[in-house]
């Protein structure tokens, strides 16, 4: 008998969608829905994340729908995790009798953690969910063990449990995206109109010592380019799509099938604007086809560069020198792609002269964005397993975003590294020679993007610095003894759920 299925993404509201890029589509629960539609259940999706709606109102959403079961995620994931936490627990109050099944990259690992953490929630869906969730609903139906379903944990009698892990999924054609799910009147970007989220391939060929994405997704594998380009087909055919960020952690991993990929948008001839994911050496790599890129709908790429000393990349066993780098940016513009690069902090011992230095060459890297981010030390990563929790100086799992520090650095107060950090990014990007690229770039669609990521980051800095002074604390180092949802931790402290009663602020 078919189920009523709750697809539900918690109100987190981040500042960079409240203030920035605006809200997007829950991507990893479109994906989910698709299949869950064909296996003939009955389907909503609610993104409380856009509405923001309060508890009331989210249950009254709910009973009105009078789901079966409810399948809850965030991409969020680390630092919406206490938001999903909270959700369960007055959804349960409201639906006890109605099973609630949480999934995403921070569950995945720290799935006994959560467990023993919420008893709301029932089910744990480690890693990949599309078939995971068709068999979660199929064994609730039928009353069937848990046991005989891969790729979960859940309790039994009363202790938290794993089953055996599901391998990657092959063919991931087999799961088409739940676009009907989605409302798309809600959804733009960068002024382009309506946006969409999607994902040609899973997984990274690198295995950065601060990303846990490679090991989440297992290897790289990627739709088919035919499949890819119909779904591109129906977003901007059926729905009116006119811009679409992929999801992809290294969409041009494969040169060959990237060409393939390439050609068949272009004789699509969407009109669709793309921004994408690569790594610089990927970047540089396909100089010589960029404007196959450009010529498809590439209009954005956004690279990891992380560091611009080549010791640190070596050490985080990326792959782009700092001569790659900035060979991947001016192949980028001189094919008229916007380039944003990410740049982390922590990554080395920062004092006053790291921070110019990074401000220095990134001025010599001349990308059009660039976007600081901190080491945030996710304990099933090498780096976070290299973090001695008596480091960390941000007890709030909810500012583990990336956009603020969570580690100490012995030689800077928090205030002087804030402080440093978005002066390095509003000097670089008030620089004069982009604010001429503003006006003199000739490609038009490039110029709305560059004006666009302009007003994007003014609004974000200034609420980030009002955020900094207003809203962020900081414990004394020593405060944990082991980082949330180890293992180690299966018990957590109270303080992982909130900031510490005695803190030091800058």
């Amino acid at each position: 008998m078919p189920s009523r299925v709750l697809l539900l993404t918690p109100a987190r509201r981040f500042i960079s969608n409240r203030y920035g890029v605006g809200f997007q589509i829950p991507l990893g629960l479109v994906l989910i829905g698709g299949p869950l539609v064909d296996a003939g259940h009955t389907v909503r999706l609610i993104d409380n994340d856009l509405h923001g709606w309060n508890p009331k109102r989210l249950i009254a959403e709910i009973r009105n729908f009078a789901p079966d079961c409810i399948m809850m995620g965030h991409t969020g994931s680390t630092a919406a995790h206490h938001t999903c936490l909270n959700t369960a627990r007055f959804l349960r109050e409201a639906f006890p009798n109605i099973p609630i099944a949480y999934g995403g990259v921070y569950p995945s690992y720290a799935w006994e953690h959560t467990l023993n953490e919420c008893p709301a929630i029932d089910i744990i869906v480690r890693g990949e969910a599309e078939q995971t969730a068709i068999d979660l609903v199929e064994a609730w139906e039928k009353r069937t063990p848990l046991t005989e379903i891969p790729g979960i944990a859940y309790r039994e009698n009363g202790m938290p449990t794993a089953s055996t892990h599901r391998p990657p999924i092959a063919d991931l054609d087999a799961y088409r995206p739940g676009w009907e799910l989605v409302e798309w009147e809600e959804y733009e970007l960068f002024g382009f109109g309506r946006s969409a989220g999607m994902q040609f391939s899973r997984g990274c060929p690198l295995t950065c010592t601060y990303c846990g994405q490679w090991m989440f997704w297992k290897k790289w594998r990627h739709r088919s380019p035919e499949n890819f380009v119909e779904q591109l087909r129906i977003l901007a055919h059926d729905y009116g799509v006119k811009i679409v960020w992929m999801a992809d952690e290294n969409f041009g991993a494969d040169r060959d099938v990237t060409i393939d990929v390439l050609n068949r948008l272009i004789e699509a001839n969407l009109g669709l604007s793309l921004n994408i994911n690569m790594t610089a050496a990927d970047v540089a790599r396909d100089a010589d086809i960029m404007h196959l890129y450009k010529a498809a709908g590439v209009d954005y790429v956004v690279m990891g560069i992380e560091s611009l000393e080549n010791p640190v990349i070596t050490s985080i066993r990326k792959n782009n020198p700092f001569d790659i780098s900035k060979r991947a940016v001016q192949a980028l513009r001189e094919n008229s792609i916007l380039a944003l690069t990410n740049i982390i902090y922590g990554l080395e011992d920062e004092s006053l002269g790291t921070i110019w230095t990074k401000f220095r060459k990134g001025l010599e890297l001349d990308s059009d964005v660039f976007n600081a981010c901190y080491l945030t030390p996710h304990f099933w990563t090498a780096a976070g397993r290299g973090t001695k929790p008596q480091d960390v100086i941000q007890l709030n799992q909810e500012r583990w975003t990336y956009r603020n520090q969570v580690i100490e650095v012995p030689k800077l107060s928090p205030l002087v590294l804030f402080i440093g950090v978005k002066l390095t990014e509003f000097l670089f990007h008030m620089r004069p020679k982009a604010l001429m690229r503003l006006i003199t770039t000739r490609d038009a669609r490039l110029r709305k993007l560059l004006r666009q990521s302009m007003l994007t980051g003014a609004g974000v800095l200034f609420t980030e610095i009002t955020e900094f002074f207003f809203k962020t604390n900081f414990a004394p180092t020593g405060s944990w003894e082991h980082l949330p949802g180890s293992k180690a931790e299966t018990h957590p402290k109270p303080l992982v759920l909130t900031e510490q009663a005695t803190t030091v602020r800058g």
